[in-house]
């Protein structure tokens, strides 16, 4: 994003990027405990935000807050939080990236409906553009079936015994995933899709801001 603040932190309107992205999570009824991997440096920071969204969405005493310790790479952070909502009385656990605040909410209900008869299941796009594999030197190597590829989104939504078991596993052979998906697919769980949105994105590049800052604006 070529800033000085984390993406996470960024200004759209009179909201942080974050701020936006607890707002609409809040707007899924069954959300009860939110917990946050955070930096030490930022903590209380993340934590006054997030509070504040609380408060403006009147759920002072439906929803848990806390923060926790980020890790070394994404699945240590979420790890880190995943242990500590072990904790709390929650049945399924829902893992998102703070940098995506247009998640189509209908997808979200289906996949926490989902994932509690099936065990998991994440929001996902089909591929729109052909997908090709390459080797180390930037070579073709396959093109797959485009139809048979979907981008993975979050949320990411499972029985947090299911998680807690592929995390334990993945830590035990030292296996790194780029999404906890992958963590479940490794220990040896099926995991289903549920289709997403292509407005779901994630912050990465500047001209992503204007299309998030836009969004927000035609969805209140």
């Amino acid at each position: 994003m070529a800033s000085v603040l984390p993406k996470q932190l960024l200004q759209v309107g009179p909201m942080t990027i974050l701020a936006h992205t607890i707002t609409r999570m809040l707007q899924v009824r069954s959300v009860r405990h939110l917990v946050i991997p955070v930096s030490d440096d930022l903590a209380g920071h993340v934590a006054d935000i997030a509070w504040k969204c609380i408060e403006s969405a009147g759920k002072t005493d439906e929803v848990d807050l806390k923060m926790t310790a980020g890790g070394r790479e994404r699945m240590h952070s979420v790890g880190n939080g995943l242990y500590d909502l072990a904790q709390t009385d929650a049945e399924l656990v829902m893992v998102h990236d703070a940098v995506r605040p247009c998640f189509p909410l209908a997808s979200v209900n289906e996949a926490l409906q989902l994932a509690n008869t099936k065990g998991a299941a994440i929001l996902a796009v089909p591929a729109r553009d052909t997908v090709k594999l390459i080797d180390d030197s930037g070579q073709i190597t396959s093109t797959p079936d485009r139809n048979r590829v979907w981008l993975a989104q979050t949320p990411q939504v499972f029985r947090i015994k299911l998680l807690i078991d592929a995390y334990q596993k993945a830590e035990k052979s030292g296996y790194i995933a780029t999404d906890d998906a992958s963590l479940a697919e490794y220990a040896g769980y099926p995991v289903h899709v549920v289709n997403g949105s292509h407005e779901n994105i994630k912050l990465t590049y500047p001209p992503d801001l204007i299309f998030i800052e836009n969004w927000l604006k035609e969805n209140g």
